[in-house]
């Protein structure tokens, strides 16, 4: 049975869920399974630990994988070019079809979308049909994207064809949003009369919605006195008013096409190096082919024929029936989950999560140890994984701790789970914070990958806690005699007995989670010892580790018991003070002097302990690891200014 992976960044946008059904549609039925695998781009991190998902790339390289599918349009639109290639080789030999960016390996091979004849078309279309002489572009060559540099390049080769003068202060960048297109309009016009073009082309339907927004504050009328143009067929096209003509590139066709490419390669075929699909151009309202009292959703295609313009994403009501169908699963799932503390209990609820979900099948391992994984540090994919549980509703099976393992190198899908059934997969790392369990792989039997993604986060959260949990009870039995929390200790630093960095990141992440829900203020410290190596220097690295434990102390003494305390590295600590606020922070510091030269002289120290700390309001950021970035620049400055009284 062939095993494909499926290689993108995020479920969660328009362009993805076109792409995977595309590949989904093409799978489903053959004896075939295809993992799809959520990594986010390494490097950009919209959330504290989204990191965590970049480990997905591991499991892909796995002996068990035969071919790759890699949506590289949406990694190229955020990582270089040159970085995407280098991770693509490390897929070889197998043979790697990759969606917009050519891999340009000795087995790769690219789906790519040929806008340039699309691009003719409109620019044609504009001048023939509706007289337009000034185009103008907006443009989102600041990315430097693949994508944003060929639609700029076909615009200017579609004026040439078109014998249109090309206006290069009729270029605006819009970065491909919304709102910096709307702004870069309305920061160089202010009326109707200001506009120097009758249309204006777009590199993409959001900097489209943004222009017509900004035309419409401006007093600008679309399409009397300036057409409009998007590219994507995005579903903002059909939802503005006048509805957007645009440029569909037919994602859907484009991930088909993906998935048979591999199939036929993984079957022996030769294959172009590249195949490039055909867009299609859809004259709506916003360029004037189809009227305002038009009430069926329609467009002209470039031949000048009416064409329906109905589908499942113009349909509100199929819409508005989706979306209540998934808040009513998301809610059945919340409550189930409440239900249970342990992973047996978990267990028994999992054919129940299975069929809320629109899963098929399940199957939850664990690493033999848990892994703590830092956003800086390189994962290492552990060599055993053990099956915990698993259901499937093809085989009726249901298996709690069968004792079976695996190494991921070698096979992701364990033996008596899902090794031997076909179908469209789901990979997703359990972890909580920097803490790493392990993966999930579910079966799915719908497209419906944005509701998919909720259900694994619900799913992936309620797994990490309940393997907590039952991991404390266990070890509450079998460590009863010498009153010890392994769980705990793993948290907690040896030489002072506060939190270590692994600890204070995951509770303060924690407590900043809760202050910043509840909108409750609060202060995040960056404290640093001051002269640590001089007392080593001169006393004894032994008198050193006393100094590092009397500081502490300090510390923990100082602020109250609710507050998140932790030793960071040798000398470096961090506070989370909750409920503090930022004028009381120079006080909080003369506290601390006075408690430092109270305990010098009770521990009768032959130096006086000394600390800087640099703090920030937790406003700042919602994520712990800048705070305390941005507090250690804050630490700097005040060690600068302890110098310069020196």
């Amino acid at each position: 049975m062939k095993v494909i992976a499926v290689l993108i960044p995020t479920f969660t946008i328009e362009y993805s869920l076109d792409v995977l059904s595309g590949i989904s549609d093409y799978f489903r039925g053959k004896d075939a399974k295809v993992v799809i695998i959520q990594t986010r781009i390494p490097g950009i991190n919209t959330g504290a630990f989204d990191y965590q998902y970049c480990t997905g790339f591991e499991y892909a390289k796995s002996k068990e994988i035969d071919g790759v599918i890699c949506v590289s349009g949406i990694y190229a639109s955020q990582m270089s070019e040159d970085k995407l290639r280098e991770m693509l080789k490390l897929y070889e030999p197998r043979p790697i079809v990759s969606i917009a960016l050519d891999p340009q390996t000795k087995n790769g091979y690219a789906i790519q979308a040929d806008c340039r004849k699309s691009f003719k078309d409109i620019v044609s279309h504009l001048k023939k049909e509706h007289g337009c002489q000034k185009i103008a572009f907006f443009s989102a060559n600041e990315t430097k994207s693949k994508e944003a540099l060929e639609r700029y390049d076909a615009f200017t080769a579609a004026l040439d064809a078109s014998k249109l003068t090309f206006y290069p202060e009729m270029v605006y960048d819009g970065n491909f949003t919304d709102f910096k297109a709307h702004d870069e309009i309305i920061s160089r016009f202010k009326s109707r009369n200001e506009i120097p073009f009758d249309a204006i082309v777009c590199a993409n339907d959001m900097m489209a919605s943004g222009c017509m927004r900004a035309f419409d504050e401006i007093g600008v009328r679309v399409p009397e006195d300036v057409k409009v143009i998007g590219f994507d067929d995005a579903i903002v096209a059909s939802m503005l008013s006048p509805k957007l003509s645009t440029i569909n590139q037919d994602i859907y066709s484009q991930g088909y096409e993906a998935a048979e490419m591999v199939d036929r390669l993984l079957d022996g075929e030769k294959m172009k190096k590249e195949i490039f699909n055909p867009l299609v151009p859809k004259f709506r309202q916003s360029c004037g082919c189809i009227g305002m009292e038009h009430s069926i959703p329609a467009y002209k295609n470039v031949d000048g024929d009416i064409c329906s313009d109905l589908n499942d994403k113009t349909n509100g009501v199929m819409q508005f029936v989706n979306a209540l169908n998934e808040k009513n699963a998301v809610v059945t799932l919340l409550d189930t989950i409440r239900g249970f503390n342990t992973l047996k209990q978990m267990f028994f609820n999992l054919k129940y999560i299975t069929s809320e979900c629109a899963l098929s099948g399940i199957a939850i391992h664990f690493f033999k140890d848990v892994q703590i994984i830092d956003s800086e540090q390189e994962f290492v994919l552990p060599d055993e994984a053990e099956l915990h549980m698993f259901y499937s509703e093809v085989t009726n099976t249901e298996i709690f701790r069968p004792g079976l393992s695996v190494d991921p190198h070698e096979k992701i899908f364990s033996a008596r789970s899902m090794d031997d059934i076909s179908g469209i997969f789901l990979l997703n790392p359990i972890f909580i914070g920097e803490t790493y369990y392990g993966y999930i792989l579910c079966r799915i039997k719908e497209n419906k990958f944005a509701d998919y993604n909720v259900y694994l986060k619900i799913i992936m959260n309620a797994v990490a806690q309940a393997y907590e949990y039952t991991s404390k009870l266990q070890e509450g039995r079998n460590l009863e005699r010498e009153n010890t929390d392994l769980a705990l200790q793993s948290r907690m630093d040896e030489l002072t007995g506060i939190l270590n960095r692994r600890g204070f990141i995951e509770q303060g992440q924690a407590a900043l989670d809760l202050l910043q829900e509840t909108d409750t203020s609060g202060v995040i410290f960056f404290a640093d010892m001051d002269g640590l190596k001089k007392i080593n220097d001169t006393y004894g690295h032994e008198m050193g580790d006393k100094a590092i434990m009397l500081q502490a102390r300090v510390l923990k003494d100082i602020f109250r018991s609710s507050d998140v305390v932790g030793r960071l590295s040798g000398d470096e600590f961090g506070i989370v003070a909750l409920g503090m606020k930022m004028n009381y922070v120079e006080n909080t510091k003369l506290k601390i002097d006075l408690l430092c030269k109270k305990v010098s002289i009770e521990n009768q120290l032959p130096f006086t302990l000394s600390v800087s700390l640099g703090a920030v309001d937790l406003q700042k950021s919602s994520v712990l690891k800048k705070l305390l970035s941005q507090a250690d620049k804050e630490l700097y400055k005040e060690k600068k200014k302890k110098h310069a009284r020196q």
